[in-house]
Order: C-alpha cells, then sequence, then structure tokens
C-alpha cells in the first residue's frame, strides 16, 4: 500500500496536467505522475483541457501513445486514468479506445468541458474557454456511450459532464459508466447533492431489478 493512502481514510485522485509554457509536455506529465504517486489512490492524466493552448493535440496519434507509454512506466503501482474530451469525432474516439487498451490503463474519463456552443440563453454565451454543467449533458452522455461501443467495455468508463441528479447518474451508468463524477452540480445544489443521487440511483436500481450498479453498467 502507497504511505500516503496508508495514514488516511477516502479516496485521493490527483489530476495530472501540463505547464502552458513546457517545452516538453510529456516530460511535465511523467513529473507529475512520478511525484503523485506515492500519495494517490488514483493519477488522472488530463489531457483534455480546452484552456491549454495545443494540449488536446495530445489526444490523438503517436503524441498519444508516447504519453502514455512514459506515464505508465512512472506511475508504479497506482491506476492511472485517461481524461478526454467530449469534442471527439468518431476516427478520434477509436483512436483514443486502440491506446487505452493498448496501454492497459485503468480507466477513461469522459469527458471534460466543452469548447462546443449548444443554444444558451446568456450574455456571456460567446465567450471562450470549456463549457460544464447542464448545456453539456446530451453531447457528454453521447460521447460516453461512443466510447463504450469503441472499447467494447475492455476499459471502464468514468462518466463526467451535466450530471446533476440520480436519474442522470442511472443513465450513464446505463450507457456504460462503473462510476460517475460530479462537478458544476455541487455549486448550485450544494454538498447534500451526493447522498441525493445515490439515494435516487439506488431506488432506480431496485425499481429495474439490478442488485448492483456493476449490474446496470451498459445494460
Amino acid at each position: 500500500a502507497r504511505a500516503g493512502a496508508a495514514r488516511r481514510a477516502g479516496v485521493l485522485g490527483i489530476n495530472v496536467g501540463a505547464n502552458k509554457d513546457a517545452t516538453d509536455r510529456v516530460a511535465d506529465y511523467v513529473a507529475g505522475v512520478t511525484a503523485a504517486a506515492p500519495v494517490a489512490d488514483y493519477i488522472t492524466i488530463n489531457i483534455s483541457s480546452p484552456n491549454t493552448p495545443g494540449l488536446r493535440d495530445l489526444q490523438q496519434g503517436a503524441a498519444l501513445a508516447e504519453l502514455l507509454a512514459a506515464c505508465m512506466a512512472a506511475r508504479g503501482a497506482t491506476p492511472l486514468f485517461l481524461k478526454v474530451a467530449p469534442d471527439l469525432d468518431a476516427g478520434m474516439i477509436d483512436g483514443i479506445a486502440r491506446a487505452a487498451i493498448d496501454a492497459r490503463v485503468d480507466a477513461l474519463v469522459m469527458g471534460n468541458t466543452t469548447v462546443s456552443r449548444p443554444p444558451l440563453n446568456a450574455r456571456d454565451a460567446g465567450e471562450t474557454g470549456g463549457l460544464s454543467g447542464a448545456p453539456l449533458r446530451d453531447l457528454a452522455r453521447t460521447r460516453l456511450a461512443d466510447m463504450r461501443r469503441a472499447t467494447g467495455a475492455a476499459v471502464p468508463l468514468i462518466a463526467v459532464g451535466g450530471i446533476d441528479s440520480g436519474a442522470e447518474a442511472y443513465a450513464r451508468i446505463r450507457a456504460g459508466a462503473s462510476l460517475v463524477q460530479v462537478y458544476t452540480a455541487l455549486v448550485y445544489e450544494g454538498p447534500g447533492l451526493p447522498r441525493r443521487i445515490v439515494q435516487d440511483l439506488a431506488a432506480l436500481l431496485a425499481r429495474d431489478g439490478f442488485a448492483s450498479v456493476a449490474a446496470a453498467v451498459g445494460a
């Protein structure tokens, strides 16, 4: 067991990204993974932030294979996840799925914020950067299903983006997610949201005859 994890309760995940001005981004990721591995329960390799210019270029081809190989070598026994963007076409999704399977990453996180702009009724709708929350929901759910098909369930999937209820968490699980993460909804719903999601999710699983979340994944 890692020393840091053995001293505390709970689960600590550490998100690793490259610095904006890094001249060698692979080396930046490796440095982050190496530093995080002794204390983390899992490490997420984030190559999908839209706020670091050029970072999303690492999501394809030889660049992705090189990055994954280097980070897998640096992670020791710590589980390694790969976080990708929802703004992917079918070819990119297939390529990421193959690379993740070949590298034997422990999970894929789908996804991050989107640079697309679904219809928004807001004065700031045209701002640049990543969009999160409810407007991201449909895109995130669709790309999750696409990644499930591309991986053939060979890699566990973690759903992110627009999840704000037990019903939405259940929809992502049925679409192939083994786990869900909540971010933006916590701002609007407060710290009681996870408990409500778990309670509602349990009721939905029981309604449809599933004995566990695992039984409902991809069903």
